[in-house]
């Protein structure tokens, strides 16, 4: 019998690539099309295939040109954009606060009811550079705010929630200026209000869209329930942490997590 973790680990796989399926089988196509027109989608998803999604980044802008909110363009150029950055949304959602004693991925530990801590999850996402930083919250703007909620494809909530994570840990990552994996009391102190505000903001966003994903799909809600949990018990702790304002709550929960981590 599968244990609970791999049936997640499956569901989220299948999930995921539910939201790429059409342009996937686009692409298949366009090998014994001849010489009719390759679609947009099909030619931008055989770029990521070759891992250069900065082609498929031309080739979509190119194609919403002619067909502005098409939401199958739109849902492969925020993977795209994403991929760019170095964002995984399979690998993040699998290893997600991944706890290097036990080695357990994040979604078997939410399932489990534990969690782990939150710093450890900087060595999931690539180094924070600016254009990486305006690539994911590209991505999340996309999924999020420019798609018509009636034309969303498989997976697109998952992966903005996904995406909206990344985002958030990559910004606190962007304060360890050493480079460690921890968090001083210098890069701590660098964090302004509106920092701190954009953090929370975008964990409690990631949570509430996985409580509104896979509607229709049990793999996808199951998948989704085990990520929000994680994320969810990180809201607790923050939330619990000592301080009288949300941005010393955060700075006390970082710090300790960041301790933690030693």
């Amino acid at each position: 019998m599968k244990s609970l973790g791999t049936k997640i680990q499956i569901a989220t796989r299948q999930f995921i690539i539910a939201g790429m399926t059409i342009s996937l089988v686009g692409c298949g196509q366009s090998i014994f099309s001849g010489f009719r027109k390759i679609d947009p989608a099909a030619e931008a998803c055989r770029e990521l295939e070759n891992n250069d999604p900065s082609a498929a980044i031309s080739i979509l802008t190119s194609a919403l040109e002619g067909s502005p909110g098409n939401a199958q363009y739109l849902s492969i150029l925020a993977t795209a954009y994403a991929q760019r950055a170095g964002v995984d949304p399979l690998y993040l959602a699998l290893n997600m606060s991944s706890n290097s004693s036990t080695n357990s991925s994040a979604l078997a530990l939410a399932s489990a009811g534990s969690s782990s801590d939150f710093t450890a999850m900087f060595s999931l996402l690539p180094t924070p550079t600016q254009s990486v930083l305006d690539d994911v919250d590209l991505a999340v703007t996309i999924l999020t705010e420019q798609i018509d909620a009636a034309s969303r494809q498989p997976g697109d909530l998952f992966k903005g929630a996904i995406f909206m994570t990344a985002s958030m840990v990559l910004h606190v990552k962007k304060l360890d200026v050493s480079g460690d994996g921890t968090l001083s009391v210098s890069d701590l102190a660098s964090m302004t209000e509106e920092d701190a505000l954009a953090i929370l903001s975008n964990l409690s966003s990631a949570i509430t869209l996985l409580g509104t994903t896979g509607s229709s799909d049990g793999g996808g809600q199951a998948a989704a329930a085990a990520a929000s949990s994680t994320l969810e018990a990180f809201s607790s702790q923050i939330t619990s942490s000592s301080g009288s304002t949300d941005v010393d709550k955060l700075r006390t929960y970082l710090s300790s997590s960041s301790s933690s981590n030693l």
